[in-house]
């Protein structure tokens, strides 16, 4: 290990990071290495300065008919078309399906093949342990080897020196960063906090996301419900009123795949608990019920033993992580399946969500966000 100089405003912090020769190698391992797959590397997807792809990006490089990005799971059907990710900016994912959970549609199937959108590498490596929309890698350098061996389709197996380069390439770039305090806030320094707001409308914007009691029929702290802590990415100490989570829990159903915007295809799932109950699931995308919840380590510690048969894993389906906030104005489109186009379009879905109580069950009381409340929360989130 050596020490790195960051600048951070007016000050230089000493930090303790990888060696030069480490994060060189991590950047082009990230940047240009392909593992002798179909030319694709990391950069291909986690691209710009959102690290992401979005349908205008996408528009931008359909010109290009070499471009990487539009073979095997960038097609329409693994072999051809690009209607999808043209409109959607979406890939396929095939994911292998968990012990006891049976594709009807095809019981001889051992997994299902999903749309879902790129995450965002933003803020993300560094400042927020949950990997992937369904939280299924435990790692950057068990995510970086699945992107290498699916998306890429590599040859050459990465090797652990190359995984962990790549990783903490990630770690400590500052295009991985929405600012310059996040960055010095993943080597040590001080956690974000909320920011105060200069108009009226940031201000009365960043009272929906102050921790508070859950006390309807006030709004006041109801984001904060599920959008805590200095990532704005966990629940809260007061979620449990309000929705049965308790507080650190990391994944909700906020009505996303349940409302399935997109019309993408609709699967039915039989799913068995260790105690034998057999429940049907139908979704165009069950989410962390995929992963098996009960082997989620940031998920699982706050379950009961899955051998008591108290939370059917049924429970869990249509069940996402919980994306951290920060620089969100960045990082379009959103959700797991890039159905938000924009700020705007995410707020339609929360309206939605707190009206109908399709997805998180708010209890006691539905909460009508207003036209106002609408622009007051869009303020605030471009504060971030």
């Amino acid at each position: 290990m050596h020490l790195t100089r960051v600048l951070y405003g007016a000050g230089i912090f000493l930090l303790a990071s990888a060696s030069a020769a480490t994060l060189s190698e991590g950047q082009r391992l990230f940047d240009h290495e392909t593992f002798g797959g179909n030319g694709r590397t990391c950069r291909t997807c986690h691209s710009g300065s959102d690290g992401t792809i979005d349908p205008q990006e996408v528009a931008g490089r359909l010109a290009n008919s070499s471009d990487p990005l539009f073979t095997h799971d960038g097609l329409d059907d693994f072999v051809s078309g690009t209607a999808r990710i043209a409109a959607h900016a979406t890939i396929l994912i095939e994911r292998e399906l968990p012990p006891g959970v049976v594709l009807l549609d095809d019981p001889s199937a051992s997994s299902v093949v999903l749309a879902r959108g790129v995450p965002s590498t933003v803020n993300t490596p560094a400042l927020d342990a949950a990997l992937m929309y369904d939280m299924r890698d435990v790692d950057l350098q068990h995510q970086a080897a699945g992107a290498i061996a699916r998306h890429a389709q590599a040859a050459n197996t990465p090797t652990a020196s190359q995984l962990d380069a790549i990783a903490a390439f990630q770690q400590t770039d500052s295009r991985f960063f929405s600012s310059k305090e996040l960055q010095a806030f993943a080597n040590g320094g001080p956690a974000p906090v909320l920011p105060q707001g200069h108009t009226a409308s940031e201000i009365r914007g960043r009272d929906f996301f102050v921790d508070a009691p859950w006390n309807p029929p006030s709004k006041k702290g109801v984001c904060a419900l599920c959008h805590s802590g200095p990532m704005l990415n966990t629940a809260n100490e007061f979620t449990t009123d309000a929705t049965g989570a308790p507080p650190g829990w990391r994944a909700f159903d906020i009505g996303v795949s349940s409302r399935n915007v997109l019309n993408n295809p609709v699967r039915t799932f039989a799913v068995t608990d260790a105690c034998g109950a057999t429940m049907e699931v139908r979704s165009p995308d069950p989410g962390i019920m995929i992963t098996d919840v009960y082997n989620i380590p940031m998920l699982a510690q706050f379950l009961p033993p899955k051998e008591l048969c108290i939370l059917h894993p049924a429970f869990f389906a249509n069940m996402f992580k919980t994306p951290q906030l920060r620089g969100i104005r960045h990082t379009a489109p959103y959700f797991h399946d890039n159905s938000a186009k924009s700020l705007e379009e995410v707020l339609e879905q929360y309206v939605l969500m707190f009206t109908s109580n399709q997805g998180v069950p708010i209890t006691d009381s539905n909460i009508l966000l207003t036209e106002q409340d609408i622009r007051d929360i869009l303020a605030f989130l471009r504060l971030l």
